[in-house]
């Protein structure tokens, strides 16, 4: 979200949403006022966590972190499997309104696809906290800075091709548009390149959300622009598979003009930045911070908290960041 609008929390770490439009955070007492939420729910014991993007490479690191929070406060986290597909996300979270859970943790596919679930949740006297975006119905919010995110990473690759390549460097963005989270991020990626380097020249600009789409995509975008410097991606996975592409064409992995970036790098990226390689910078925080949040937040609630609501604060992180070898470690490696 743009920078001039979003609140950020800074007491807590953050991931913030993905719907349908740049707009500032939502907060527990927004949603509260949107669609009154009972007022006999009590602590929260049980917590289900509705992560849909099961087949990302992340999403493993993401599970056993949850599991060891849960385990750490004493209560009992149960998952969905909807494997990006909405209609089971719809379906799994439907067969879940009449079990014994006190609290949904959901990333929405489609948040207007979700809303009359969540109000059906809430009404039956559950909290609903949405993962990456904005809802009408809900009692929280789980951010991570959407837009600054992608402002900072597009600033970082104006910069370093200005600096390495020259103001005619050309640049393929990789987007997401299809949710919140997405498009505050590539409209971020967008304002960063043109504020920083108005001479820059978009040669590509398509979706690319999964390694396969990046791989695809930049493959087909470096066919018709052989020589482009700069890849960014509003989705860190999706860098991956452009790194891998512009390998397969040939470009060596040290190759001093050419820049790969991406927001939530995953364990493959980091790697190839600490080996000195052309993926060149990301923004990140703390998967560790982010991720249980998924458990505190629902706490937080059943505790009688109102604000419970996080955007998490980001970072470019380079080669040189001191903090590497342990954004390494925290994904596995």
């Amino acid at each position: 979200m743009k920078r001039r609008l979003r609140l950020t929390a800074m007491a807590s770490v953050v991931i913030a949403g993905l719907a349908l439009s740049a707009c500032s955070t939502t907060t527990a007492d927004d949603a509260g006022a949107a669609s009154a939420a009972p007022a006999d729910r009590g602590p929260v014991k049980k917590i289900l966590f509705d992560y849909p993007f099961t087949a990302l490479p992340v999403y493993g690191a993401i599970v056993n972190i949850v599991q060891a929070r849960a385990a750490e406060k004493g209560v009992e986290v149960t998952f969905t499997n909807d494997e990006m597909d909405l209609q089971k996300q719809v379906s799994q979270l439907t067969s879940n309104l009449g079990s014994d859970v006190d609290a949904v943790v959901s990333f929405p596919v489609d948040p207007a696809s979700l809303e009359s679930v969540a109000q059906q949740y809430r009404a039956d006297g559950k909290y609903w906290v949405t993962y990456g975006g904005d809802m009408t119905n809900q009692d929280a919010t789980l951010q991570f800075s959407f837009y600054q995110s992608g402002y900072d990473l597009g600033k970082d690759a104006a910069q370093w091709a200005l600096k390495n390549v020259g103001p005619n460097a050309e640049v393929i963005v990789l987007s997401e548009t299809e949710r919140q989270i997405g498009q505050e991020r590539t409209q971020g990626l967008l304002d960063g390149l043109k504020e920083n380097g108005p001479d820059l020249q978009i040669v590509g600009e398509q979706q690319a959300v999964t390694p396969d789409d990046g791989l695809s995509v930049t493959t087909t975008l470096l066919a018709q622009h052989p020589e482009v410097n700069v890849v960014v991606s509003a989705v860190g996975d999706a860098a991956q598979g452009a790194y891998q592409a512009l390998v397969a064409a040939g470009r060596p992995e040290n190759d001093t003009k050419t820049y790969v970036g991406g927001l939530d790098p995953n364990l493959f990226l980091l790697q190839k930045m600490q080996e000195g390689n052309f993926f060149r910078a990301a923004t990140y925080f703390s998967l560790k911070d982010l991720v249980d949040n998924v458990i505190d937040i629902p706490i937080a609630l059943g505790e009688g908290k109102t604000d419970a609501s996080v955007d998490l604060p980001v970072k470019v992180v380079t080669v040189s960041d001191p903090d590497l070898s342990s954004y390494i470690t925290e994904l596995g490696g």
